[in-house]
């Protein structure tokens, strides 16, 4: 029973810099920050009837944004201990 206790004292005191999300997160900014960088020509942008030119780095800020905010939402929640009672 103390194993367990001290792996979970273990996890809580985790850095957060160590954790896979972190991890993960900090990859793909890297990686958007070097798309943003080398990608400033400008591309055009067409909806439906409606053309605009825009940087292309603006574009995929735009659809990182987005994304993030998409995955956010759509973010589900663990249920309780109890879970869901039926009726």
């Amino acid at each position: 029973m103390s194993d367990q206790s001290a792996a979970k004292t273990e996890t809580k005191t985790k850095a957060w810099y160590l954790k896979p999300k972190a991890v993960l997160a900090a990859i793909a900014a890297v990686i958007l920050l070097i798309l943003v960088f080398q990608n400033w020509e400008s591309v055009s942008v067409r909806i439906f009837f409606w053309t605009q030119s825009v940087p292309a780095s603006l574009m995929y800020v735009f659809f990182a944004v987005a994304g993030f905010a998409a995955a956010r939402i759509t973010l589900r929640t663990k249920p309780k201990a109890g879970g869901y009672k039926s009726k």
